[in-house]
């Protein structure tokens, strides 16, 4: 995979917990660029969704989500993990800054 950077929108292979099948979702990669060039290959990641009906008040809807590679209207969903940078799939675009601040001020609600 090439470099994947801070804010960049990927599709990522989640796995079932009760099965060894994968579902292919998209996220945002929220560790920054040092991080994601660590020797240990993991990033750190928030889900996005297109459930926009299902939003808590604190999670943010994407403003631009054509920008960032999305099909739908699309929320920053309250769930950050860490998994290997082999899961990723591919990367579908990049947040745009308002979005980038959007998904700042949750992560600050949230964390």
């Amino acid at each position: 995979m090439t470099n994947i950077f801070q804010y960049d929108v990927v599709i990522v292979k989640f796995p079932f917990a009760s099965s060894l099948k994968y579902k292919a979702r998209p996220a945002v990669v929220v560790s920054s660029d040092y991080y994601n060039n660590n020797t240990r290959d993991t990033l750190l990641i928030l889900a996005i969704s297109s459930s926009v009906s299902s939003k808590q008040n604190f999670e943010r809807e994407l403003l631009e989500y054509t920008n960032a590679g999305l099909l739908k209207p699309s929320i920053f969903k309250a769930s950050i993990a860490t998994i290997e940078k082999e899961f990723i799939i591919t990367k579908i675009g990049t947040l745009d800054r308002r979005d980038r601040e959007n998904l700042n001020k949750m992560i600050k609600t949230i964390c």
